[in-house]
């Protein structure tokens, strides 16, 4: 039996029952059925409830959509129940294919393509108006956002615009707040070395706020693995700006003892170093050596073969000065401390006792000196 004369089958059965059922009501009023149905006389709270023809067809009707929704035959026109379930989130489509899915690597190019976008725009527009200007909320958080771009030479021209912005002081606050020195943080190991350097000089002079030095958790390790001895591939230029930065940190107390690992190898650096980062490695033991609890460690560490040397007329002029106040600072302390060589310098961070700066200025070679 085909499809259609099942329908019509179904149909013709549903119109029979319908008319059994006015039939059963006409006889059940006391009238024949041909005269129609008569109002029933009999009080409401006793009397069984039946339902009209057109609810019979109705609930027929449904009933045999349901049904055939249930069952289909190849090729039949299926009606949905009006109770169907909503399709899954990722249902499939009727080719059997899934719904567009972009993946991972697909997002992070749009969302690259959309800060690249932004970027270039926000820079043609405003990046000459806003050295000098202080920046509102919603400059800086574009600006940080920025960093997150991986085209190299516009990570540069953001990295300098904020390096810029930070000059003024009220902007170095409302970059911290923005998130500036967590993304730069991330910055100082960049493969390029461009982008490591415009980094660090940013972070230099956000860190002459007081309140973004104790910010710098994260941004310190890193800044001092670049000037430790042992790694010989740091670029000239990316040591001597780390440094510049240091000293800008070192003017502040709260990361000092965070240094005594590594002055070891800030003294290194005064024998093999270009006479710019001499300069630099000198301002920072300087600003270290103002700070009282630091000098013990500062004789303790590993001095220079030819420190004395620097003392010398020929001598550069602002070389000479940072030397002299450095042994100024060690000696006004020791005797001040009355420091005792076997006894209060910190075994951790001691060299041997030939070497450690404390023999180098205290020596009789040195004395006479």
């Amino acid at each position: 039996m085909s499809v259609q004369e099942r329908i019509k089958e179904l149909n013709l059965r549903a119109r029979m029952f319908s008319d059994t059922m006015i039939a059963i009501q006409a006889t059940s009023s006391g009238s024949p059925a041909r005269h129609g149905p008569r109002s029933l006389q009999v009080s409401p709270w006793n009397s069984p409830r039946i339902l009209s023809p057109v609810d019979v067809r109705h609930l027929m009707s449904s009933h045999s959509s349901d049904n055939l929704t249930l069952g289909a035959l190849p090729g039949s026109i299926v009606v949905a129940s009006p109770y169907k379930k909503r399709p899954g989130r990722f249902r499939k489509l009727r080719d059997g294919k899934s719904p567009t899915r972009y993946s991972q690597g697909e997002l992070l190019d749009e969302k690259e393509k959309e800060i690249r976008s932004n970027a270039e725009s926000f820079l043609e527009n405003q990046e000459h108006m806003l050295f000098g200007k202080c920046l509102d909320v919603k400059e800086a958080k574009m600006l940080v956002s920025f960093l997150a771009t991986k085209n190299e030479k516009l990570l540069e021209r953001v990295i300098t615009t904020i390096g810029n912005s930070a000059t003024v002081t009220a902007n170095q606050d409302m970059l911290r707040e923005c998130g500036a020195l967590s993304a730069l943080s991330k910055l100082i190991i960049h493969p390029r070395e461009s982008v490591q350097v415009a980094a660090i000089k940013t972070l230099g002079n956000l860190t002459l706020n007081e309140s973004n030095v104790k910010e710098l958790r994260t941004a310190l390790p890193l800044l001092l693995s670049n000037v430790n001895k042992g790694r010989t591939n740091i670029p000239e230029l990316v040591l001597l700006t780390t440094l510049i930065c240091l000293c800008n940190v070192a003017v502040h107390n709260d990361w000092h003892e965070e240094f005594c690992p590594y002055l070891h190898s800030l003294y290194g650096h005064l024998e093999t170093g270009s006479p710019q980062c001499k300069l630099q490695v000198l301002k920072l033991l300087v600003n270290l050596s103002c700070n009282e609890d630091m000098v013990p460690s500062l004789l303790a560490a590993q001095a220079p073969k030819r420190f004395l040397s620097f003392i010398d007329p020929a001598t550069n002029e602002e070389l000479l000065i940072r030397v002299l106040t450095l042994l100024q600072n060690l000696i006004r302390v020791k005797i001040k401390r009355c420091i005792d060589p076997a006894l209060d310098l910190p075994v951790e961070d001691k060299a041997a006792s030939p070497d450690t700066m404390y023999a180098t200025i205290w020596s009789v070679n040195a004395i006479e000196r």
